[in-house]
């Protein structure tokens, strides 16, 4: 089972194979015109930040707190 400590090793081709083969899918929201697509890996979480004018995923953010998932709540 991969752990956040394996994850944050990987390199960045490894990290994107492990979100989106083994990742489920949560949630998303626009930050600073970027798009953050939020998976669930095993016992953590990880952002994905995709440029959409670009085309191109810009950095991958990973974390086991959750109040980091704040962003993704919507709340009326």
């Amino acid at each position: 089972m991969l752990t956040l400590y394996d994850f944050n090793g990987m390199d960045e081709k490894a990290q994107e194979e492990a979100v989106f083969t083994e990742g489920i899918f949560v949630g998303d929201r626009n930050e600073g015109g970027l798009k953050v697509q939020l998976y669930r890996l095993y016992g953590f979480y990880v952002e994905v930040f995709y440029n959409q004018k670009e085309n191109k995923i810009t950095r991958y953010r990973s974390f086991k707190s959750l109040g980091q998932l704040t962003p993704y709540l919507k709340l009326n």
